[in-house]
């Protein structure tokens, strides 16, 4: 008997719907002499998981397999593939990877009876050459198989030769999400457009839900993606919330460990998205609560602006930096050389106060040390 093998990969899944089908297939071929039906599990491995867009957005556990099947085969003919009449896409072929490209443009039909229109028909192709192509209902004497088992062979096979590991708006049971970019993307909400808690609408635990899992209609995602591009890097932003979370290890706080816990690794499962989404608001609240009691800070940040400032005992200059976090400093300084814009630099100083600034707190830092970072 002969056999043929395609090999792919699958997800853990997929590989349940996968051995179902095999041992279905099997069940139903061995009384006609053919056992060759099995699948064999091979490397474990992950693959990344994208959006919509094709941006990595976590990862899910996948291995290759490779499923061996019969190929049917009786007086001189060998059954090569199967068509199938769909509504919609027109004819479906499913052949064996050998006469695929030669098959593509086939149509159902049926060579026996002469039905032009029949709805399934199999393609024959014989060992001197010829091809025969036969309606559902008159395939058995040549192919040496009734046609419900043909039907279930093919089945089996269609789905090999289709199955794909990643689904467009499919959520995988074993899907991890990658912590940095739920972090990023919620830093950049709330820079945007605030942060939003239950109750107070759209929330930006679901916005960023939306972002890494889906389920929008395009303006929606679109308007989304507008926020983010808007907020540009805030990836130390970011890193900044982790390193946070982290440092709640040993808190005597469930929030704090539970925070600790789920940035331990790089990936964590969907349902912790709104537990990483609310760190970056909790965050910001911790930061500026120990910026007004500190006596010293010490930060590295780029500077946005030196702007002059009246004196009558020679050159001062406003200073203005802002954090990797997106928080706001200024430094009134009278020392030369003064700092250039766009120079990134380790400022430590005191807090002497704070102010607001177009909606943000502005906090105001004196005596300072400065080097570059």
């Amino acid at each position: 008997m002969t056999t043929y093998s395609l090999a792919f990969p699958v997800r853990p899944d997929q590989l349940t719907t996968l051995r179902q089908a095999v041992h279905q297939a099997d069940r139903q071929l061995r009384p006609y002499g053919m056992d060759g039906c099995r699948v064999t599990r091979g490397r474990a491995d992950v693959m990344q998981w994208p959006d919509a867009n094709g941006v990595p957005v976590g990862t899910v556990p996948c291995e290759e397999v490779t499923v061996t099947l019969p190929v049917p085969a009786y007086a001189g003919w060998t059954v090569v593939a199967q068509l199938d009449q769909a509504l919609e896409t027109g004819a479906v072929v499913a052949a064996l990877p050998p006469y695929a490209d030669t098959l593509a443009g086939a149509t159902p039909r049926c060579d026996a009876c002469g039905d032009p229109d029949s709805a399934t028909s199999y393609v024959l192709r014989h060992e001197d050459g010829q091809t025969m192509q036969l309606g559902y209902t008159c395939v058995e004497p040549y192919a040496g198989l009734p046609a419900p088992a043909l039907n279930t062979l093919w089945r089996l096979a269609r789905w090999c030769l289709t199955v794909e590991p990643y689904e467009p708006d499919a959520i995988p049971p074993d899907l991890r999400i990658n912590v940095d970019l739920a972090l990023e993307y919620a830093a950049a909400l709330t820079a945007e457009t605030g942060y939003v808690k239950r109750g107070g609408g759209w929330t930006t635990a679901d916005q960023v839900r939306t972002l890494l899992l889906g389920g929008a209609d395009p303006d929606t995602a679109g308007q989304l993606h507008n926020h983010l591009r808007a907020a540009g890097d805030v990836s130390a932003a970011a890193a900044a919330v982790r390193d946070w979370c982290r440092r709640g290890e040993d808190s005597t706080n469930d929030y704090r460990r539970k925070l600790a816990h789920a940035v331990e690794e790089d990936t964590v499962h969907p349902k912790d998205i709104g537990l990483l989404v609310s760190a970056v608001p909790m965050y910001l609240r911790e930061a500026q609560r120990q910026l007004t009691r500190s006596d010293r800070e010490s930060i590295t940040a780029t500077v946005t602006e030196v702007s002059p400032l009246p004196s009558d005992w020679g050159q001062r200059r406003r200073i203005r930096f802002v954090d990797g976090a997106g928080r706001l400093y200024a430094w009134e300084s009278m020392t030369q050389p003064f700092p250039q814009e766009g120079q990134r630099l380790r400022i430590t100083g005191r807090v002497v106060r704070n102010a607001i600034r177009d909606g943000m707190t502005e906090t105001y830092l004196t005596r300072c040390r400065v080097a570059s970072a």
